[in-house]
């Protein structure tokens, strides 16, 4: 007995606490929601310094306006090399030299070769007049056979001929070759790469250049940029961009795009991409190169960070805030600010100047730095509290997802989530129930003599107990299939 009553005991105990939470749950939504929804606000002083946000920035070099790449006959030996990276050269400066012992070999042997063809078609000339003389004595029956010999050594002198001829020219060339044994400099400049091994070397980072030797000019400078396949069409040539130093953010050079390099690079390994998400890593890259206003203080291969500018370098004065934040009405501006007890207001202000670059308007009255507005958004109402800590917004969202499945009288779900058994009040649909008519509205029940709508609201239950969804007699089901109350068809 004892033991049953300390059971009917717990169970009260349970019932209570759970009632306890539940009202205790609908007062503290109650107690927030008494003046509207919670709204996040962000400083003026902020907002208006929109020009120091971040834009996508992108790897750039200071190089030469102009580089010469001197090539290396491949079928040559290179036999000294009188540059090192570096150096300093004047145009007609001697760079590299050919190894001449080789290739004075290789010509003797073709003047042999030609001496041999020569003495071939000197011989097939001989052996025609012989043929010739031969044929002119022979009887008729046999003449036909020496013009067939003739013939054929006529072929074979003009297929000599043209190995002649082809011969000729290599030795020529050949001569040339030796008599340009030196290579000279095309222009002054600074020796930046020796290719040594024929393919990409260790003296600089200039990707997979087969160039020999690479020269850059003197005098000014121009600025490298490589961007990703991602952001390529976000950038045009006459666009004006901002140089800022990898070591100081505040050392800048402006410039403009005066070239851009639709070839995709080769080497797609040098992580030249800074900005705009990780897709650059594995994406084609490009070059396009910078037009500096100043070269002061800057150094030849110096790294540097490249931006569009958008008129972040520029301090602009008063109040500048993103269009997006004005509610425009007619030729009225508004903003949603915080009033002095911290709830939102809807705050005609005053507006000049707009910046088509940065899309602001600047508020010339009605806002200070002091004060904190809102994103308008389309459930803000005045009155309503305000917060600066987007975790108590967050937390907001969440009690919306809880509170949206139940209903003012009880733990019923929303969205067609009822008990299956149809038990609701007084066997009727709830608040978030009911019948839609043809004509778009939803009741409780189905008009006498009217016809039902082809949909049941919410999964909701015809509430007058009817086996269909008129009151007409017809016997049409709900779409939905779903029973009534009193468990019709």
């Amino acid at each position: 007995m004892k033991k049953g009553k300390l059971i009917v005991i717990f169970i009260v105990l349970a019932i209570l606490i759970a009632a306890g939470i539940f009202f205790v749950k609908r007062f503290m939504k109650k107690d927030k929601t008494e003046d509207g929804r919670l709204v996040y606000v962000e400083s003026v002083a902020s907002i208006s310094g929109y020009g120091t946000g971040l834009s996508n920035r992108y790897m750039g070099i200071v190089e030469s306006q102009e580089t010469k790449k001197v090539e290396k006959d491949s079928t040559k030996k290179v036999k000294e090399i009188f540059v090192n990276v570096g150096d300093k050269v004047k145009e007609g400066d001697q760079l590299f030299s050919y190894d001449t012992e080789n290739m004075k070999l290789d010509l003797q042997e073709m003047e042999l070769e030609l001496d041999n063809i020569k003495n071939s078609i000197s011989s097939d000339y001989q052996r025609i007049e012989d043929l010739v003389e031969q044929r002119d004595k022979a009887p008729d029956d046999d003449k036909l056979g020496y013009t067939s010999q003739i013939n054929n050594l006529q072929a074979e002198i003009k297929q000599e001929e043209y190995e002649k001829s082809t011969k000729e020219l290599e030795i020529e060339r050949q001569k040339e070759s030796i008599e340009s044994a030196v290579v000279y400099s095309p222009m002054s400049g600074t020796i930046k790469k020796i290719n040594k091994d024929g393919g990409s070397d260790s003296y600089n980072d200039m990707g997979s250049d087969n160039s020999f030797i690479t020269i850059m000019a003197d005098g000014d400078f121009r600025v490298k940029g490589t961007i990703s396949e991602t952001n390529i069409y976000d950038i045009t040539t006459g666009m004006s961009v901002i140089i800022r130093s990898r070591v100081d953010e505040n050392q800048t050079w402006k410039g403009t795009i005066g070239k851009i390099d639709l070839e995709p690079q080769q080497n797609n390994s040098d992580p030249y991409y800074y900005g705009g998400g990780m897709s650059g890593e594995s994406a084609s890259k490009y070059t396009f190169y910078v037009k500096l206003d100043s070269f002061d203080g800057l150094m030849l291969g110096q790294h540097l960070y490249i931006e569009m500018d958008y008129g972040q370098g520029e301090v602009k004065e008063g109040l500048n805030i993103p269009e997006y934040y004005f509610v425009i009405e007619g030729s009225d501006y508004y903003l949603w600010v915080r009033d002095k007890d911290k709830k939102i207001e809807k705050r005609k202000v005053t507006v000049g100047e707009y910046d088509e670059n940065l899309f602001t308007y600047e508020v010339t009255s009605g806002l200070t730095e002091d004060d904190y507005i809102a994103f308008p958004e389309d459930d803000i109402k005045e009155g309503s509290k305000t917060t600066t800590n987007y975790d108590d917004i967050i937390e907001q969202m969440g009690d919306d997802m809880y509170d949206g499945m139940m209903t003012e009288d009880g733990m019923y779900p929303e969205d067609g989530m009822y008990p299956e058994d149809g038990m609701y009040p007084d066997g009727g649909v709830d608040d978030q129930g009911g019948i839609m008519l043809p004509d778009g509205s939803i009741v409780d029940e189905i008009p006498e003599g009217q016809e039902g709508g082809d949909v049941i609201y919410d999964g909701a239950n015809v509430s007058d107990g009817a086996d269909d969804n008129t009151n007409d007699g017809s016997s049409d089901l709900p779409v939905d299939g779903a029973d009534n109350t009193n468990g019709g068809e």
